[in-house]
């Protein structure tokens, strides 16, 4: 079976970039599948199945990230988590509004 490769450009919509929550629900994503991913952010990319690599791309709002899948299930991983980019940070961003 022929490995896929995928691409995509998404840009980070949350009003507070992409911090830990969304990151941790990226990850969790991430490693229900089989498939290499990474996301990068200018020169630095990192594992996208590793918080510790997401955090450190300091991706603040309006950052434009290139998301990379390469695997057999990579083409199914890309789809949720483009997803998630275009709509999955709605819950994040209501969570991130409440009074302190």
């Amino acid at each position: 079976m022929q490995e896929s490769v995928c691409r995509q450009i998404v840009t980070v919509k949350m009003k507070q970039g992409l911090h830990l929550r969304p990151i941790s629900e990226i990850v969790r994503i991430a490693r229900d599948y089989t498939c290499d991913f990474k996301i990068s952010n200018g020169d630095q990319s990192g594992n996208a199945k590793e918080v510790i690599d997401l955090l450190g791309l300091q991706a603040l709002p309006e950052t434009q990230l290139v998301l990379e899948a390469n695997g057999d299930d990579a083409s199914k991983l890309m789809e949720e988590i483009v997803q998630f980019f275009e709509s999955g940070y709605k819950k994040f961003e209501e969570l991130s509004d409440l009074p302190d």
